[in-house]
């Protein structure tokens, strides 16, 4: 580029090119990242709640939290036990919900609806919701772990 002075065309030519990779790695990066496994980014198989949760769980019967990179749906049943169940959907990987008034937990995406101990009751979910450990009560400490340890 130094003897050659930048025409017009000259100038198109490189706006056009780096247009087109950016273009091309707008495109590229993400379709890589899709096909890419994903990171295990959660650490720990285990989560303990903190004293805002345990109150959440006391107020409202229920809580969504973090167990590594696990959603997990923690409730109270009739007994006051608590239990713990994978907050994923096993249809479509949507986010569960406990709807108290009915005493089940439902999947807004497609209408899956399961039982208290992740039996599938309705709809289109294939398999029963993962079931996980839950160690103490709201009295104490409260800590929530993947049956088995396992990853």
């Amino acid at each position: 580029m130094g003897s050659e002075p930048l025409t017009r065309r000259r100038w198109i030519d490189v706006l056009l090119g780096t247009s087109f990779a950016a273009w091309m790695g707008a495109v590229v990066y993400p379709v890589l990242r899709y096909l890419t496994p994903a990171r295990d980014g959660g650490g720990s198989n285990k989560a303990t709640l903190t004293d805002a949760q345990k109150q959440e769980l006391s107020a409202k019967g229920f809580l969504i939290a973090r167990c590594g990179t696990d959603r997990v749906l923690l409730l109270k049943d009739k007994e006051q036990k608590l239990r713990a169940l994978s907050a994923k959907c096993t249809h479509e990987g949507c986010t569960v919900q406990f709807v108290p008034a009915d005493g089940i937990i439902w999947c807004a995406c497609h209408n899956g609806k399961f039982s208290l101990d992740g039996r599938v009751i309705s709809g289109p979910p294939p398999r029963p919701l993962a079931a996980f450990t839950v160690e103490g009560d709201l009295k104490g400490v409260v800590s929530v772990s993947k049956p088995g340890g396992m990853a």
